[in-house]
């Protein structure tokens, strides 16, 4: 399945360094929680290759970002459809020029049978070279349909 959307559009930019390479996974996934306790995940489409660049911004209160969105398999004829989008901040009260303290986020927007947002903010060596983040919605019967971002092949 190709990328739906790829943009790397950054709010400044960053010249000089090179854009960060993120690579990692993702898996869709489903679970029934329905009775008094969950069931094992069902495994859907795994380990669906993601590979974008984001630029990397360098100066107080710059930001950079870059998205993608997928279609995943569950199962049963059912899909699920991922927007995810990566964010570079350089945080405001540093020197003009330097960018001590970058952090990244990590946001998933999830649709079709059951909706979710999921975030996270993560430091450089739990950002890259992917972040690992799981991400799901409940159904009305109490059905998890979800994602994993994972670094590795499941």
């Amino acid at each position: 399945m190709a990328l739906a959307a790829l943009m790397a559009q950054p709010a400044a930019s960053a010249a000089g360094e090179p854009d960060l390479e993120i690579k990692g996974y993702l898996s869709a996934w489903t679970q029934d929680c329905g009775g008094a306790s969950c069931s094992l995940p069902v495994p859907g489409q795994g380990n669906h290759p993601v590979l974008l660049r984001l630029p990397l911004p360098l100066a107080p209160g710059e930001v950079s970002t870059v998205r993608a969105s997928e279609n995943l398999n569950l199962g049963e004829g059912l899909e699920i459809s991922a927007g995810i989008s990566f964010y570079a901040i350089c945080p405001y009260g540093g020197a003009p020029g330097t960018c001590a303290g970058r952090y990244f986020q990590a946001q998933v927007t999830l649709s079709g049978p059951a909706g979710a947002f999921c975030a996270s903010a993560l430091n450089a060596p739990d950002f890259s070279p992917f972040p690992v983040l799981m991400c799901a919605g409940v159904s009305a019967g109490g059905r998890r349909f979800g994602l994993t971002l994972h670094r590795q092949p499941l």
